[in-house]
């Protein structure tokens, strides 16, 4: 990919739930890290350390806010931003129950509704940011990077809002497999102003997806009951 590059917006989704081992459903109940969460998160932050953040995003839910926190022990310059339209997807009845569950499901947020969510989210936050860098006059300017906190469901729309939406590309290979996110898995998206005839265009593409070789054998949970259950 050719251009100078602009920013990489580094997707971490948060750490291990007891509510995540016990195959609880989830969605907006504010849940904390377990052991092995605190663990994850402790790990993706040394992962990230060297990672000059520029931006931080988190969704408000604890389980979520606690990642993004640990991370950012090594970048205590930088402010974290807790947004409510990062939580994860609304399972209405079906919270706080075991997966698989089929009670209420009219009272859960619709694919849909969740799908314009995250693109509403992203012209707001990202599309905006890229924006406002992808400028002459910054482009000779060093990398920016960003730091966004979610949750599996949340973030598997998002990836799919994107691409679907052509504002990001990604490796065939990853179209075909598409893995799943487990806990604390690093993304990455990275922007790119490319030179088109007199003008510029940012170009983006998936650098990663879902990748958990950081935590170096800790436990991750294979399931996602909140995925499970839509």
């Amino acid at each position: 990919m050719t251009g100078t590059v602009l920013a990489r917006v580094y997707v971490v989704r948060h750490g291990e739930t007891d509510s995540n081992r016990d195959k609880i459903i989830q969605g907006h109940l504010d849940t904390q890290l377990n052991a092995t969460g605190l663990a994850q998160a402790a790990v993706t932050a040394e992962a990230l350390r060297h990672v000059c953040f520029d931006k931080a995003f988190t969704s408000d839910l604890q389980r979520a806010s606690q990642t993004a926190e640990k991370i950012l022990q090594y970048h205590s310059d930088i402010e974290l931003i807790k947004d409510s339209a990062l939580r994860e997807r609304f399972m209405g009845e079906m919270q706080g129950k075991k997966a698989p569950c089929n009670e209420g499901v009219s009272s859960i947020e619709t694919g849909e509704a969740l799908f314009q969510r995250c693109i509403t989210w992203y012209d707001r936050v990202i599309a905006t940011y890229i924006s406002s860098i992808a400028v002459p006059a910054i482009t000779e300017d060093r990398c920016r990077n960003i730091l966004v906190l979610s949750h599996g469901a949340f973030l598997s729309t998002l990836f799919r809002a994107m691409i679907s939406s052509n504002y990001i590309s990604c490796p065939t290979e990853w179209k075909a497999r598409h893995p799943r996110l487990g806990n604390t898995s690093i993304s990455i998206v990275e922007y790119r102003a490319v030179p088109r005839g007199k003008h510029r265009e940012v170009d983006a593409v998936i650098l990663q997806y879902g990748d958990i070789s950081h935590l170096h054998g800790l436990r991750v949970m294979e399931e996602n009951a909140d995925v499970e259950a839509n």
